[in-house]
């Protein structure tokens, strides 16, 4: 019986848009990293409008309180672009595109509440079937420089809020 509803599930699933392939290990799972200052950065990742959109919400927790953003990335042609808002009232905006076995999101631009702004390069790599790593850096924002391996942890209610 449960393998019926595993497969009717399944089977109901919408279908992902082929740009977003590189991206569909993410998706279903949260991922949690650490900081070199050992706050905690969780990213839950799920489809939106039947796969036209992927969403990833994520919740920095540690001494400094809780820090939370939520990225929408949707397909232009065969691109990938993305927005990312933050409960700081930040905004950036890029895009991203496989490279081998990479997922390179370019030099995004962010544009902090005073109006700042700032670019802000990263790239993921998975490292096996349960951790990707991932390199960002920034020469306005140093505080922004750091490699976090992510892993997966599918906790029930893993989803950041």
């Amino acid at each position: 019986m449960l393998i019926l509803f595993a497969a009717a599930i399944a089977a109901n699933a919408p279908a992902l848009q082929p740009a977003f392939e590189p991206m569909a290990f993410l998706i279903g799972h949260c991922w949690e990293g650490r900081f070199q200052g050992g706050e905690t950065d969780r990213h839950c990742f799920e489809t939106v409008y039947d796969g036209q959109h992927i969403r990833d919400r994520h919740e920095v927790t540690g001494t400094k309180g809780v820090y939370r953003g939520e990225t929408i990335y949707s397909r232009e042609g065969q691109a990938v672009s993305y927005t990312y808002w933050n409960s700081l009232g930040g905004v950036s905006r890029g895009s991203m595109k496989p490279v081998g076995d990479k997922l390179d999101f370019g030099e995004e631009k962010y544009r902090s509440p005073d109006g700042s702004e700032a670019s802000i390069a990263t790239h993921w790599q998975r490292k096996g079937t349960d951790a990707y790593e991932a390199i960002t850096s920034s020469i306005q924002m140093p505080s922004m420089n750091r490699t976090v391996v992510y892993r997966r942890t599918d906790r029930p209610g893993a989803g950041a809020q």
